[in-house]
């Protein structure tokens, strides 16, 4: 199949963005930018992200065993896209952040955050899918739009009859 098709094909399912955070085995922060999310189980709360085998945040995700899941307001735009790039540190300069109760930074200002313990990793194709269970939640008052990417581009939430 071609890969260029594939890619455009799925491209017309509209996501929402993450950045998925942790802590590298210095204590520095790490993250990235994030589509491959989704909930998995209530009971207990579960959630799994995706992570591409050739991200520099990779090995900080599978030493840490824990991570946050930093779900974007339509106003963070240019945070997704900083965390998107390569780096380390230094995309966390001028970023408002908290470490949260198991140990990972956690973004101000997100629409929502979920704190992560890593349950198990599998593999799928070139990607590694980690699992985990919820630790912690949060919510910013007053944050209510999403930020969603959909065919290669960040969009802003529609509602019908708005």
């Amino acid at each position: 199949m071609d890969a260029t098709a594939w890619r455009n094909t799925m491209g017309k399912f509209a996501t929402g963005v993450t950045i998925i955070t942790t802590l590298d085995e210095e204590g520095q922060p790490a993250g990235m930018t994030a589509n491959a999310f989704t909930s998995l189980s209530l009971n207990p709360p579960m959630v799994l992200i995706c992570v591409d085998d050739r991200s520099e945040t990779l090995a900080k995700l599978l030493a840490s065993k824990k991570y946050c899941v930093n779900v974007l307001s339509d106003s963070q735009m240019e945070l997704s896209r900083r965390f998107a790039s390569k780096g380390g540190p230094e995309k966390f300069e001028d970023v408002v952040y908290f470490i949260g109760q198991s140990g990972v930074p956690v973004l101000e200002g997100c629409l929502a955050s979920v704190e992560c313990t890593v349950k198990e990793v599998v593999r799928g194709g070139d990607h590694l899918i980690f699992i985990a269970e919820g630790t912690g939640i949060h919510e910013t008052e007053g944050v209510t739009e999403p930020l969603l990417f959909y065919r290669g581009k960040y969009e802003k939430l529609n509602i019908i009859g708005a």
